[in-house]
């Protein structure tokens, strides 16, 4: 599980990034390196990034040693 947890939070950081340069610089990476939309290369890249999104939502269930920080709150 560890490798799959690392391998999610990496995608997750390179997708950041990605959206990043999209919106500071209308740069999409992605398909400057693979080519356009339409191309398989791109869709399974996009794909990855939103299943490894969608596996980090575990880690809302992660709480601090001792006990949510919010609980007296």
């Amino acid at each position: 599980m560890k490798i799959i947890d690392r391998t999610a939070l990496t995608l997750l950081i390179f997708g950041g990034i990605h959206l990043l340069l999209i919106g500071l610089f209308q740069f999409n990476i992605v398909e400057t390196l693979l080519g356009e939309l339409d191309q398989w290369g791109v869709r399974i890249i996009y794909i990855l990034i939103g299943l490894s999104a969608l596996w980090c939502f575990k880690y809302y269930s992660f709480t601090p040693r001792g006990g949510s920080r919010l609980k007296d709150r």
